[in-house]
């Protein structure tokens, strides 16, 4: 298998992983962390009230941390393990793009260059969307090249319903999808 297949996504889920439990045994959590911990550990009922309330706008991303506590209860790394785990298939998804558009080196450099940006690891260990709305917004990307329209939508929807600033990709693939 080509490099630019396994090598970026691999570097970001490493890089994700060392260091999950930042800030000493055990770990801390920051503000937003906090929020989505407690939230996610809501009986349905009372999580739906508040989606109904408050919090709509993080909605979906609630209710997939709350079925994945549901699963397993892992602390920080049950929190931040999704994060991580859309790092690297965003990092794919920005590779399969640097390919479609210019080939394989492309896709190497394109894909393991986006792994190690510190702000896509700082997102890539924060129990919060922001990395699974990257990933959704890269596969997208790599679906609208295709033409798979269908795919595309989809996938921009989800990313969209994970946080309302994935909308903006809908402006940038429109102009793209013009030219």
């Amino acid at each position: 298998m080509a490099p630019w297949r396994w090598l970026p996504p691999l570097l970001a889920l490493l890089l994700g992983l060392w260091g999950l439990e930042r800030g000493g045994p055990g770990g801390s959590m920051w503000r937003d962390e906090s929020v989505t911990w407690q939230v996610a550990h809501r009986p349905l009922g009372g999580l739906w009230r508040l989606l109904g309330e408050v919090d709509a706008v993080h909605g979906l991303y609630y209710l997939l941390m709350h079925g994945v506590f549901g699963l397993w209860d892992g602390g920080l790394w049950a929190l931040r393990l999704p994060s991580v785990a859309a790092t690297a298939l965003a990092a794919a998804g920005v590779a399969a793009v640097g390919h479609r558009l210019a080939g394989e080196r492309a896709a190497l450099c394109a894909g393991a260059v986006y792994a190690v940006l510190p702000p896509v690891q700082m997102y890539a260990q924060e129990g919060r969307s922001y990395a699974l709305v990257a990933a959704a917004v890269a596969c997208a990307t790599y679906l609208m090249l295709r033409e798979r329209w269908v795919a595309y939508t989809a996938v921009l929807l989800l990313g969209c319903w994970l946080h309302e600033f994935a909308v903006l990709a809908l402006l940038a693939h429109a102009f793209t999808a013009r030219r």
